[in-house]
């Protein structure tokens, strides 16, 4: 993952870490595609921003077996919401009435797809990707490891929005 986020950021991306991330089976309950999902760096903790996300499956995820659930291409309208709206990029948009995650999914080209996978399959998805996790309504649990890289300098660019969406990436 370091080569790769190495390569991706040019040297500047730094982090990664891992968390562990358990979805524990409940069987009883139906498999529903969540209606929306959510960006990362906005948690109790307070706004911290960061370009890359991974997710690493361990063992081999079916479908409803509590995955990673992504809106493809959610990632442009996230962008194009905080080009229209950048004074919100720091977490403000929570004291909007009515303001909800679904706004960002609801912008987004392209409904929910359930990342389905074997042990080792890893997504890279862009900070502003819309994501959630599902229910898992299988016998087993789902083992992943989740992993965030920000840029080395985000204290200093964590108010800008730039009209180029990969501006500090090398691709």
């Amino acid at each position: 993952m370091q080569e790769i986020t190495e390569q991706l950021g040019g040297g500047q991306f730094t982090g990664g870490g891992g968390s562990p991330l358990v979805k524990w089976p409940n069987p009883e309950e139906e498999w529903a595609m969540p209606g929306s999902g959510h960006i990362d760096a906005y948690g109790p903790g307070g706004w911290s921003p960061f370009m890359l996300g991974a997710t690493t499956y361990l063992y081999d995820v079916e479908p409803g077996g509590g995955g990673f659930v992504f809106w493809p291409r959610s990632h442009d309208s996230t962008h194009k919401y905080f080009l229209q709206y950048p004074e919100q990029i720091d977490g403000s948009f929570y004291d909007i009435k009515d303001w909800g995650w679904h706004v960002l999914s609801d912008l987004s080209p392209d409904g929910p797809r359930e990342f389905i996978g074997a042990a080792g399959d890893v997504v890279l998805w862009h900070a502003f990707l819309c994501h959630t996790g599902s229910a898992n309504v299988k016998d087993v649990p789902r083992f992943g490891i989740f992993a965030r890289y920000s840029h080395k300098e985000r204290e200093e660019i964590k108010y800008e929005i730039p009209e180029d969406l990969w501006k500090y990436w090398v691709i």
